[in-house]
């Protein structure tokens, strides 16, 4: 397998990964990523994948910055949370809507 073959394949199995880790987040399913060792016998990569290879740094990028803020927000919310529990108002009220439209 060429240099540029053996890149091409490795991308290809990243960007899946990728794809599958993006429809988990979209989902609000919680998975471990483990981290991409790339094959020993790649060898440098050819500059002609230079912009597939920046796009695909992109999406993780983005990718991690929102998991973090979801992270932050969520830890928020359960701060919150805990901060409303132990006040205790002692109100069992349920709110409830009714849609007038329908």
């Amino acid at each position: 397998m060429t240099t540029v073959a053996a890149w091409e394949a490795a991308l290809t199995q990243m960007e899946d990964e990728l794809d599958a880790h993006e429809e988990q987040v979209r989902l609000g399913e919680v998975a471990s990523v483990p981290v991409w060792e790339p094959p020993a016998e790649l060898g440098p990569l050819p500059a002609q994948l230079g912009d597939r290879v920046t796009h695909l740094v992109q999406r993780i990028t983005l990718l991690t910055t929102f998991v973090q803020y979801q992270l932050a927000a969520t830890e928020s919310d359960m701060a919150h949370l805990a901060q409303q529990g132990q006040k205790g108002s002692g109100n069992k009220a349920i709110a409830m809507f009714l849609d007038s439209s329908v």
